[in-house]
C-alpha cells in the first residue's frame, strides 16, 4: 500500500473515531480553527512590536517581521476575503446531523 493511501485511510479511522465518540465535527470547530489562524499573525506582530517598544531598539529582522505581517494582516482581512470565508463556513453547518449541510438541502426558490 502506498503513502497517499495509508494518509487517506488514517484520515477516514480517525474521522470515523470522531463520530462513534459522539462528536459531530460541525462548522463550529472549523469557524474556531479559522479565527484562531486569522488571530495568530496579529498576536505575532503585536508581540514583536511590543518586545521592540521595550528593548528600545529595532532591528532589521523584528522590522521585517512586522512590515510582513502587517501586510499579512492587511490581506486576510479585507472584505472580499471575510465574504468568502463566512459563505463557506455557511456551508458546514448542519443542525439536523444527517450529513448533508443544511445549506444544500434548501429547495431553489424560484
Amino acid at each position: 500500500m502506498n503513502i497517499p493511501q495509508k494518509l487517506i485511510n488514517s484520515i477516514k479511522q480517525s474521522y470515523k473515531s470522531v463520530r462513534v465518540a459522539n462528536i459531530h465535527p460541525t462548522g463550529i470547530l472549523a469557524t474556531r480553527a479559522l479565527v484562531f489562524i486569522m488571530l495568530v499573525p496579529i498576536l505575532l506582530v503585536v508581540t514583536q512590536y511590543v518586545m521592540s517598544f521595550i528593548s528600545g531598539y529595532v532591528s532589521d529582522e523584528a522590522n521585517k517581521l512586522i512590515n510582513v505581517g502587517i501586510n499579512i494582516i492587511d490581506h486576510i482581512f479585507i472584505p472580499s476575503v471575510l465574504t468568502a470565508i463566512v459563505g463557506f463556513l455557511g456551508l458546514w453547518v448542519d443542525q439536523n446531523n444527517n450529513g448533508i449541510p443544511d445549506r444544500l438541502e434548501e429547495e431553489d426558490k424560484r
